[in-house]
């Protein structure tokens, strides 16, 4: 299909104006509150609902299903980035079509993100289905924790694969065109329901971990509906479209969601690699070393889940900028979102060193797991505000459609140093050495990342003189 649109600002449909105006005009404070606020909201929600499988599992009072749920964590992060390749991918090209006055390319990428997504998460569910057993194995699961797991990984992972996958999509794709506000919504009410029936089937319904799986399976399909029925009220006022003849016929659309996706589902398939070696590393030492890890891994979500959350928010805002070529609200973006994130995680730092055996202990009574936990987390947390300017970076140049570059930081954080690390970490530092690993990566990775922005910046000013 032949682009036939001029090359004007998209200025959206009428009721949309103020928010394309967030995006355009609006002092960079009043724009992170507008589009990063409610994505953190919905990604502190997400947390609290997958924390709540932990907590209430802990409940029970029996390290094995903790561990059970904690070692299916890295293959549900596989439906994450199915996900973050069609989501962070046309997030980024849809925002920069709308930056540069493509309405119907934005169109035709918002259905091509769907029915890719919702194919390839279909293919994924076939095939953890087929490859069940030694998918278990291979993340660490053992005699005492194969049967919990089995369970918890058949409902979620093969059962509500699609609706995982489709419901964070969708979050992307609503946020890209300035709603972050119904994407917050949409992710918030499925975590909200998971919270509250949680309990419902895990202790009342005495089903255990199989319990937590279907309170996720059902709260995932939950908050694809809230998009579909949003979708659906608003299909003639949003370029979110589900007609399979805006479908790219000459793959160009395609290409221009790998080139950022990829980056992105890269980033997130390398953890499960990270995490699942981390995983076997630690069920070495027992049930209760690898409940002590899952815990931690999961509190320590909450300074990287704020992160994700002010990057995903101004994802859009710097892709349409930057296509709009006002490259000074990119800079001023950057700087101020790095600010925001960095304090926040120094603030993390203090509560989890002063209260790590009061957080541990929230989630499981056990004196020796909690004692483990709470060192675990006085390591894993040192580092955070690197890890915060790491994303940052990494989102930047997600928005631009810098591929390569954040290809890089994803590379260099996770796999090609970690991994090694973790083996010689392990033998140096028996255990503990395994959680000193991440700091010590975020601390190299930073430097990389500085680098690579530096450069970046430069030609933005280049550019932006030109333009002047």
């Amino acid at each position: 299909m032949k682009e036939t649109e001029h090359e004007t600002l998209y200025t959206g449909p009428s009721h949309d104006a103020t928010k394309i105006e967030i995006f355009r005009s609006a002092p960079i404070p009043t724009a992170v509150a507008n589009l990063a606020l409610p994505t953190v909201i919905s990604q502190l929600v997400t947390m609290i609902y997958n924390l709540a499988d932990t907590f209430f599992v802990g409940q029970m009072g029996d390290p094995r299903k903790v561990a059970a749920v904690s070692l299916v964590l890295p293959a549900y992060t596989m439906l994450t980035a199915v996900a973050n390749l069609f989501g962070v991918g046309g997030s980024s090209v849809i925002s920069r079509f709308l930056g540069s006055g493509k309405p119907a390319r934005a169109r035709q990428t918002s259905t091509f993100c769907i029915f890719s997504a919702a194919a390839a998460a279909l293919a994924l569910s076939m095939l953890v289905l087929i490859f069940k057993r030694p998918l278990l194995l291979l993340l660490g699961a053992n005699r005492d924790t194969y049967e919990f797991a089995s369970d918890y990984l058949v409902w979620v992972l093969v059962i509500g694969g699609v609706p995982t996958v489709l419901g964070m999509l969708f979050g992307h794709l609503v946020r890209s065109e300035g709603s972050a506000k119904q994407a917050s919504i949409g992710m918030s009410f499925g975590g909200i329901l998971n919270i509250i029936l949680d309990p419902i089937f895990i202790m009342i319904f005495d089903l255990g971990v199989k319990g937590a799986a279907i309170a996720t399976m059902i709260s995932n399909c939950a908050s694809v509906s809230y998009f579909l029925v949003y979708l659906y009220r608003k299909r003639r006022k949003t370029v979110i479209s589900f007609v399979p003849r805006n479908f790219d016929q000459e793959l160009q659309i395609a290409g221009r969601v790998a080139s950022v996706g990829l980056p992105a589902s890269l980033q997130t398939l390398l953890s499960v690699t990270s995490n699942t070696v981390l995983n076997n590393l630690a069920s070495g030492y027992g049930s209760t070393a690898l409940a002590a890890v899952g815990i931690v891994k999961k509190i320590d979500m909450l300074p990287m889940n704020v992160t994700l959350g002010i990057s995903q928010g101004v994802l859009p805002f710097i892709g349409y900028n930057y296509a709009a070529k006002r490259f000074d609200r990119v800079r001023q973006m950057s700087r101020f979102t790095r600010a925001l994130a960095v304090c926040f995680s120094l603030s993390c730092i203090a509560a989890f060193e002063i209260f790590a055996e009061r957080i541990v202990g929230l989630f499981i009574g056990d004196a020796q797991t909690i004692r483990l936990g709470s060192a675990f987390l006085r390591i894993l947390c040192l580092t955070t505000p690197m890890m915060a300017i790491s994303y940052l970076i990494t989102t930047m140049f997600q928005a631009t459609g810098q591929g390569k570059r954040a290809l890089a930081i994803s590379l260099f954080r996770k796999t090609t140093v970690d991994v090694p690390l973790m083996f010689l970490m392990n033998r140096l530092i028996p255990l503990y050495g395994l959680l000193m690993v991440q700091p010590i990566v975020d601390t190299l990775s930073i430097g990389l990342a500085f680098a690579l922005y530096r450069d970046f910046s430069k030609k933005l000013k280049g550019t932006s003189n030109q333009e002047d």
